[in-house]
């Protein structure tokens, strides 16, 4: 006798999103220029709903098995503002209150924040000079900056927290800047090629098609 395994719909995901997505993904596979996405991109089905309120805007929040190690390195390390503090809970800042992060102890038995489930990302004036900084306080860089893809001069470098959450440092360098010696091809838009972050806040209000 043969049993099917029944899949489970995810009980967050509703078909009509997954239709919206896939008709925002078939624009970017079929967008190759600039103008192609003036033309295509339509603005959103629904306006902006988040009116804020005070204090901070937004946050991410995880969950770490060490809490102390995760303190020390956000505040002794990294040099984050706390932005809220106790016994249990911590919340970072930038010094221009421009990102939140929070961090609470995993609860006794519960599972705390899988290391890649989420990586925190920073995109900085100086990425070799940043990167040399940090070494000189200890952080490990598990990838060097490095072109994001051959011959760009958006480069990006990634370090861990000590539960392990990756954090990305992003950068450009420019052809002027020789802190490596480092051999730097044509910017990427000399040769024709888009920028592979593409601003998507285009086109007018209509909604999109599906």
């Amino acid at each position: 006798m043969l049993f099917k395994q029944k899949v489970k719909e995810k009980k967050y995901i509703n078909p009509r999103f997954r239709a919206y997505g896939k008709a925002r993904l078939d624009i970017a596979q079929r967008a190759k220029t600039r103008q192609d996405w003036n033309e295509l991109w339509k603005g959103s089905t629904n306006p902006f709903p988040f009116t804020w309120g005070e204090s901070w805007k937004h946050c991410v929040e995880y969950k770490v098995d060490d809490f102390a190690a995760e303190v020390g390195f956000f505040v002794d390390i990294l040099g984050l503002p706390v932005n809220a503090f106790d016994p249990s809970y911590a919340m970072f800042t930038s010094p221009g209150g421009d990102f939140f992060i929070g961090i609470v102890p995993s609860p006794e038995k519960a599972d705390s924040t899988p290391q890649d489930a989420i990586r925190l990302q920073f995109m900085v004036a100086d990425i070799i000079a940043t990167t040399r900084e940090l070494e000189r306080r200890g952080v490990i860089f598990e990838q060097q900056p490095e072109p994001c893809q051959s011959g760009s001069s958006l480069y990006i470098g990634y370090f861990r927290t000590p539960h392990g959450i990756p954090i990305d440092l992003w950068g450009h360098i420019g052809q002027e800047e020789d802190h490596n010696n480092l051999d730097l091809e044509d910017e990427l838009e000399d040769e024709g090629v888009e920028d592979p972050q593409l601003d998507l806040s285009l086109g007018d209000d209509s909604e999109v098609e599906i």
